[in-house]
């Protein structure tokens, strides 16, 4: 099995690393695509107007390369399919990002977009976050999580998405499957401030919204449990229902 990693903190980010070493547990063949800095927050942008620039990186974790990529993570599963690799990846991994992508804070994920992208791509997506580099729970259970999904008949409209809870090993309560939250997990609440006469400054500024649904991942991981649910695509899915 081929696996590609991605993610959108970077390839130089403590997540990937994580994930690489859980990744070459389950294959011998993994490859790295990932961007160059940071790329938090994009969605699922990508490059047009520049052309990617693309540089072989050495790695802490032995994989069978890593490249660093200009662009945003959806660029980094384009490229890597369509150009670098000789063959398609099984599964493409995005992650482990540094914080949670959950309810409908995913849909300005780049670590999503990465795995959505892997989806188009007609290859299995999973994306993979935690709270603020806690990597503890991801050591104990990931590389389990990770071969059920991978063997899992996936729809082919759907990936995988996976959140650990920021809390200890001790007092982690297992793993629960979940539905997205109808709802993000911060609202909007914008500062202002006056410039000038005509110029203003919005500064935003996050406020907790009520968590409910015992269901939803928001609940879950709240609740000291890792949350696994599917997300999906939906322009694929209309297309699955046609076909």
């Amino acid at each position: 099995m081929r696996i590609l990693i991605t993610n959108d903190d970077g390839i130089d980010a403590a997540g990937i690393r994580k994930l690489a070493q859980i990744a070459v547990k389950i294959s011998d063949e993994v490859y790295i695509v990932a961007p160059s800095g940071q790329r938090s927050a994009v969605s699922h942008s990508i490059t047009v107007a520049d052309a990617l620039r693309i540089r072989r990186v050495p790695f802490p974790v032995a994989v069978q390369a890593a490249y660093s990529c200009s662009g945003m993570p959806a660029d980094c599963v384009k490229v890597a399919v369509q150009a670098i690799l000789d063959r398609k990846p099984d599964v493409v991994l995005s992650g482990i990002n540094n914080g949670h992508n959950m309810g409908y804070d995913s849909v300005y994920s780049g670590t999503v977009a990465a795995a959505r992208e892997a989806v188009y791509q007609g290859i299995r997506g999973i994306a993979v976050s935690a709270w603020r580099e806690e990597h503890a729970l991801a050591d104990r259970y990931l590389e389990a999580i990770l071969r059920d999904a991978i063997d899992r008949k996936m729809l082919p409209h759907e990936i995988w998405n996976i959140n650990f809870p920021s809390c200890s090993l001790e007092e982690c309560r297992g793993i629960r499957e979940t539905i997205p939250a109808p709802f993000p997990r911060y609202k909007d609440v914008y500062k202002v401030s006056c410039v000038s006469e005509n110029e203003w400054e919005y500064a935003l500024e996050d406020a907790e919204c009520e968590i409910t649904g015992e269901h939803t991942d928001f609940y879950a991981v709240d609740h000291n449990y890792i949350s696994v649910g599917a997300l999906e695509c939906s322009v694929l899915r209309k297309y699955d229902r046609e076909m």
